[in-house]
Formats: C-alpha cells, structure tokens, sequence
C-alpha cells in the first residue's frame, strides 16, 4: 500500500490501523456466539474495526465460558478481545484476537487460542485478522498485502472483499478486479468500493491509461524552457516510464530512489523515462531534480494541478505513472516499489 497526494489535498494515508470500511445500510441479523476465555478474564469486548477504536458492544465471562446474541448487520465485522485493557504489546493482543464475519451461522470462539469454529467467511476473515497483526508486529506491508489478496479472492462469495479491498484497491491487477465485480455487481454501487471501480474503469479500456491504450500526445517545456512533444520519446521501439511526480510531493521523493535503481538497471536494456512534473515553481522544480540526481528527461509547464498531463491522462492523484511499450501502448499504471522492480524485470528478462 503507498501513500499518494491527491488532487488538490493529500489522501489519508493508509496504514495497517486503520479502521476497516463499515458500509452502511445492510440488514441486520442476530449473531449466535459461544466462547471460552481465560480463566481469569472478566469482559469480552466486540469492536466493529481492526484498531479497536468503536466499541459496538460486551458480554461478561463466567468460568472462562461466554455468549453473545445480539443484532447486527449482516456482512459486517466483528473483533474480539477479552479484557483488552490488561494487554502490555502487540503480541499480548495477537495471543486472544479474534474476528468473526457476522452471518447466519453459529460460531464458536476460543479466546485462549485464537481460533473460531462457523462459517467458511468467519473463519477465513479470522485468520485474515490475525495474519494481519503478524504483519503489524514484524511492519511488513508486502506480507499484509499478501494476507489480503489472499482472504479477498477465495472468498469472493462473501461480503469479505468490501472490508479489504477498499485498502489493496490500487494495487489490485485488473484481472482480479474483474473478478470481485463479477461475483458481486452491487459492489458498482458500494461507496466502499469506489476506489476499485474506478480502478477497473481505468484498467479496463475506459480511460486514456488503460491496458493496450495508445499514448495521447502532448506539449511541455524541458528544464532549459525548450518546448517537447511526448511524441518525441514514446512509440519508437523503447518501453517508456512516464512519471507524473512534483518536488512537494513527499511520497514522490521517496519513491525516487527506487525509480533510480530501476532505471539504471534498464536503462541500457531499452527503458526511458520522461517525468511529468505538477510543480508550479521553477525553482523547486530543478532543485529537486539536481538534488535528488534524476538524469532522465523532464517536462512541465508549471501549471501544478491545471497541468496538461493531469487533465489528458486523468491523473488525480501523485505519485503515478503509465508505463508504454515500444509502440507506445499502454502495458502498466501506477508501478511502484517492488511492483515496479517486477514488471521491468518481466520485460526485459531476456535482453540480458
């Protein structure tokens, strides 16, 4: 998951605590849950989200043994902690946490395990959960995304996708887009899953960046004030990397080094890149560009927001980039990291 500016403020950034999408307006049901806890624990707790910051509701434990009936929505989730107040780390909470899908079908919890007995989107969020946790104790966001590619799409019959996607949506490839939509197309309609239709729209042949499009033209000034078409660099046999960037752009700058490395890499093997900057200084721009040692081709008009590049190519958010191929079509979007490191050495694995 990366963080990205959008246009014109700044995305919320999405962490591994973030609370999970709540969508409104399902049916209710009434849950059934038996559990054990520890022999000493005295309350158990029901969170509607990963980060335990909503209370939905409690249940006392008597002799290590519990219970819960109560209404809820159907699809939603639930996590569950005993006595989460007496817990020191990370790791104190991961040895209880429990998480359930609320449905029609009676679960068994065991707190002193972590483990749940119900339905296959129960215990299949369950483990997501708990994967998840690992995932925040050893700050490994390539693991995380793992675990919720993998609960997403062997439960595309439940309402799982809705409370992952949301936070995997932009690095999703479109053929597994096109399968969440499939199994469910009221998800067109979810606000949770805006992101991910929007997505599948650009991935999808209806936007100027998706797959197999060919490059739309346009004018910008290099650093030196000289006018460039586009033309000039893709569609001549190279696979090129348009990167739409600014100098204010914190996760911008720090996806630079890794742009770098790639470039070098490749550079040699038939990749160029030709950087599209939303800056409005002229300064700052250059700056940037000499401080952080970027010897590839840059353009602007030093329009910020208003620029060409963002209004042609819908970008709304930085940092972006398309990657064309030699005839100047649309292979990939949005590369960045290790995604990026991957598709070029796809690419190129032959030209050694």
């Amino acid at each position: 998951m990366h963080a990205r500016f959008n246009k014109p403020h700044m995305k919320k950034l999405l962490t591994m605590t973030m609370a999970f999408v709540v969508t409104t307006g399902w049916a209710q049901t009434k849950v059934n849950i038996q559990g054990v806890a520890a022999a000493d624990a005295e309350t158990i707790y029901f969170f509607d989200n990963l980060n335990m910051n909503r209370l939905i509701d409690s249940t006392t434990v008597k002799n290590g043994k519990w219970n819960y009936e109560a209404e809820q929505p159907i699809g939603s989730m639930l996590s569950i902690v005993a006595d989460p107040q007496r817990m020191q780390s990370m790791q104190d909470m991961l040895k209880s946490l429990t998480a359930v899908m609320v449905d029609n079908t009676p679960t068994e919890v065991d707190l002193t395990t972590g483990s749940v007995k119900g339905s296959k989107a129960s215990m299949a969020i369950n483990e997501a959960i708990r994967g998840l946790y690992t995932c925040m104790i050893n700050n490994s966001k390539e693991e995380a995304y793992k675990v919720m590619h993998k609960v997403v799409m062997e439960n595309l019959d439940s309402e799982i996708p809705t409370h992952f996607v949301p936070m995997i949506a932009e690095a999703l490839p479109v053929g597994d887009l096109q399968k969440i939509f499939d199994a469910h197309p009221e998800y067109a309609e979810n606000s949770s899953m805006r992101e991910a239709k929007e997505r599948l729209r650009m991935l999808s042949g209806k936007s100027p960046r998706s797959i197999g499009k060919p490059f739309i033209d346009l004018t910008m000034n290099d650093t030196e004030g000289k006018a460039h078409k586009l033309s000039e660099y893709v569609g001549h046999g190279k696979y090129v990397l348009v990167d739409f960037w600014a100098s204010w752009c914190g996760p911008c700058r720090a996806e630079m080094p890794n742009v770098t490395a790639c470039y070098e890499k490749y550079h040699d093997k038939g990749l160029d890149i030709v950087a599209i900057s939303f800056d409005s200084k002229k300064e700052a721009w250059l700056n940037a560009i000499k401080n952080m040692k970027m010897p590839w081709t840059h353009l602007s008009d030093l329009a910020g927001w208003k620029s060409i590049g963002s209004s042609i190519y819908e970008i709304n958010s930085i940092p972006s980039n398309i990657l064309f191929d030699g005839e100047g079509k649309v292979v990939d979007i949005d590369l960045r990291g290790e995604q990026l490191e991957s598709k070029l050495a796809q690419i190129f694995a032959g030209n050694k």
